[in-house]
């Protein structure tokens, strides 16, 4: 044992210094982080500013395994020190190219980036910019690499920890307390004097006196008169619910209800759907605590961002999927939600979304609107993702065992069923939507491309609906005027794409396709592949509106980011997969001499 520890102590000596081991190790952070700071338009504790800008700088809150509220005191109390320290990750390799970096680093220092002649040039015509123009996949990671130096600087210069609150105005802004260089003298007023003392204990790694300087500040600033200040327990909530992540302990409990609702299915045990049920409740719970705890911090409904939309289309998946397995009981039900709902929160977890509370434009909180808006049409995309999800089933299930009827007509019944019940809710989603717009914006309907998509989406909805609905022949001239009514569309929209491109003229072939098909075909297999369809319309309407199109009141992370790229991915395996199983089940009826469904 006595070797071991000595070969241990070895490497460890000999393993190469990390930024992180520059760090205190002996400081009881407890008081500090409960300290309420002003930040971003919000009043929370300072462990909540300490992890939004370590993430913001380093793209994590945790960094190299250390507390947030570390790197952010030692940030503001050694700056010069940290200037040097390589901490802004560049890990575009085409970025680096091009700004003549080294190819083999991945992390910067502050230093390094602010006295570099090609970043400063690119920024330069970055500012210069004409307005509203859509910045390219180049421009926008200089834009963060300067948001990032920016928010350094501004850290560096003591001016990012906002103590003191204003005495006058809830709107007013806090001051920061200025420090003493070190050979200076102690500032006046105990807050000041305690905010020094901190300092020293902290660089000195003294744990006593760090932890008597914390509650002198604590007790120091409470003594402020403040025209707002937080009560105790909403910084109380806002601590626990940092330390306890909901969402991320949601999505583990969410995979294991996926994978007991597997079990469930494959085993055909009364008591394993049981099971299967109690782990999607279990999630479902874990997900609606945390909302209610966002919603507590940030007084309003958590349904403000693209982060916190797709909690609510976990929420929306849970909720449906319990109130269908108490109507229709299968257990196919508690599978796909369990599924389905883990993958939104995975992808809100993982992606590279702005997961903080942050505050709302007061015209879109001076209404109720946005509170019944959002979860209904955040519910709609959740039971249409279900509906895409069982789509997908039926297609593979289709294509590879054509024959299995009584199991391709169960999953059509109930693929059925979400995407009735999915298209009612969208379509109250958009009303519900309107009905918001009157009241922020003045008026019903823009034309807004977020409004123009999901009435493409809703139409695309019910002509499946319909298709299905519709079992009489249909009139000869219906179909007449229908064809004549959609060229006349597509030509109205071919002459206002001037000058035509080869991409406009492939858009539209495309509609013309979709519109032929969606109008046309009919049958489960058709139903099923035109599911799919409709729902890429529903992420256009959700994602690409937001994060692709440079215009409109709904766009704002124009399609440089990750997010666009996986989108396209995704929609492009997507893509082949449903053109592969189109594929076999038409060479299967082509072989049996069947019908097209």
């Amino acid at each position: 044992m006595k070797g071991l520890i000595a070969i241990l102590a070895i490497f460890a000596l000999a393993a190469p210094e990390t930024s992180a081991d520059k760090l205190p190790r002996s400081l009881d952070l407890e008081v500090v982080r409960a300290i309420t700071v002003q930040h971003d338009g919000r009043w929370p504790p300072l462990d909540t500013l300490a992890r939004d800008v370590v993430e913001s700088v380093t793209g994590r809150a945790d960094y190299l395994g250390r507390d947030p509220v570390l790197w952010l005191l030692a940030w503001t109390f050694e700056p010069e020190a940290w200037m040097q320290e390589p901490l802004v990750p560049i890990r575009n390799a085409q970025l680096r190219a091009e700004l003549g970096l080294p190819a083999d680093t991945t992390v910067f220092s502050y230093s390094q980036l602010m006295g570099h002649e090609r970043l400063a040039a690119l920024a330069q015509e970055l500012a210069h910019a004409e307005a509203g123009k859509k910045p390219d996949p180049l421009q926008a990671k200089v834009r963060d690499i300067e948001d990032k130096l920016d928010l350094m600087g501004r850290i560096f210069r003591g001016q990012m920890v906002r103590l003191i609150p204003d005495p006058a105005s809830s709107a007013g802004n806090w001051r920061v307390i200025s420090l003493a260089s070190p050979h200076g003298k102690p500032q006046a007023g105990p807050a000041d004097a305690a905010w020094s003392q901190l300092r020293k204990a902290f660089l000195a790694d003294d744990a006593a006196a760090f932890a008597a300087a914390s509650v002198q500040l604590k007790e120091a600033l409470d003594k402020y008169p403040a025209a707002y200040r937080p009560e105790p327990r909403l910084i109380a909530t806002e601590l626990g619910y940092n330390k306890l992540r909901p969402f991320r302990l949601a999505w583990m409990v969410m995979v294991i209800g996926a994978v007991l609702a597997a079990v469930a299915a494959i085993g055909r045990r009364g008591w394993l759907n049981v099971v299967a049920a109690v782990g999607l409740i279990a999630a479902f719970a874990t997900l609606t605590y945390g909302l209610s705890l966002r919603w507590t911090i940030a007084g309003r409904i958590p349904a403000a961002n693209m982060f916190e939309s797709l909690l609510f289309l976990s929420w929306g998946m849970g909720a449906f999927a319990i109130l269908s397995m108490l109507l229709i009981r299968d257990r196919i039900i508690p599978l796909t939600a369990s599924f389905m709902g883990a993958l939104a929160l995975v992808l809100a977890e993982n992606l590279p979304l702005d997961h903080y509370i942050r505050p709302v434009a007061p015209v879109l909180l001076d209404t109720a609107w946005m509170s019944i808006h959002v979860p209904v049409i955040m519910v709609s995309y959740s039971v249409l993702a279900l509906a895409a999800l069982i789509a997908h089933v039926q297609l593979i299930v289709m294509a590879a065992a054509p024959s299995r009827r009584s199991a391709i007509a169960a999953i059509d019944s109930l693929h059925y069923w979400y995407v009735h019940v999915g298209c009612i809710l969208l379509g109250a989603g958009i009303v519900t939507g309107s009905m918001w717009a009157a009241s922020s914006w003045g008026r019903y309907w823009g034309w807004d491309p977020k409004e123009v998509w999901s009435l493409v989406a809703f139409l695309a909805y019910l002509a499946i609906l319909h298709r299905r609905v519709d079992r009489e022949k249909t009139a000869g001239w219906i179909y007449a005027v229908g064809v004549l009514l959609a060229a006349a569309t597509l030509m109205i929209v071919a002459s206002r794409l001037a000058p035509r491109s080869a991409l406009g003229i492939g858009g539209l072939g495309a509609a013309a396709v979709l519109v032929v098909l969606f109008a046309f075909a009919r049958g489960p297999f058709s139903m099923a592949l035109k599911s799919v369809l409709a729902f890429w319309l529903i992420v256009m309407t959700y994602v690409g509106v937001n994060y692709v199109l440079g215009i409109g009141l709904h766009s704002y992370a124009f399609g440089t980011g990750a997010v666009a790229h996986y989108m396209f991915l995704i929609g492009g395996i997507d893509l082949a997969l449903i053109a592969l199983c189109s594929g076999v089940y038409l060479a299967s009826l082509a072989r049996s001499g069947g019908v097209v469904t």
